[in-house]
């Protein structure tokens, strides 16, 4: 039966391996974020959020991010079950539409873009 939920989990675009979620309070992921490439994520107590060079994000295959520069509210949802990720959704102004697939852990944020065979992942730590 694991090997099972291991499939799913795999097949479903999950950046991260199996395991149990974090349980995230919105205060755990509030400041700021920066990954390797350059890219950076504002959050703010507020629940506003801003996104600074997230196109500097390339895939294995070069290609950048579609991801441009915003701002918006933020929400973080409950921690799944075997997701090692909780959902963090921005709704960019003003379309108020979540755009992009992130989520949090407790010492890195996640951003997934791209084909979800293929695509690529940027990994933010907090500055």
């Amino acid at each position: 039966m694991l090997m099972l939920l291991g499939g799913c989990a795999c097949c479903c675009g999950n950046a991260g391996p199996i395991g149990f979620a974090p349980d995230l309070a919105d205060g755990d992921v509030v400041g700021t974020w920066v990954s390797e490439a350059g890219a950076r994520l504002v959050l703010r107590a507020d629940h506003t959020f801003s996104t600074h060079s997230l196109g500097d994000c390339a895939d294995g295959d070069g290609d950048h991010a579609s991801g441009a520069d915003g701002e918006g509210l933020w929400t973080l949802d409950e921690p799944e079950l075997l997701d090692p990720y909780q959902r963090l959704n921005l709704a960019y102004h003003p379309y108020g539409e979540m755009l992009q697939d992130w989520g949090a852990q407790d010492d890195e944020i996640v951003y997934v873009f791209g084909d979800t065979d293929s695509g690529g992942v940027c990994f933010f730590t907090r500055e």
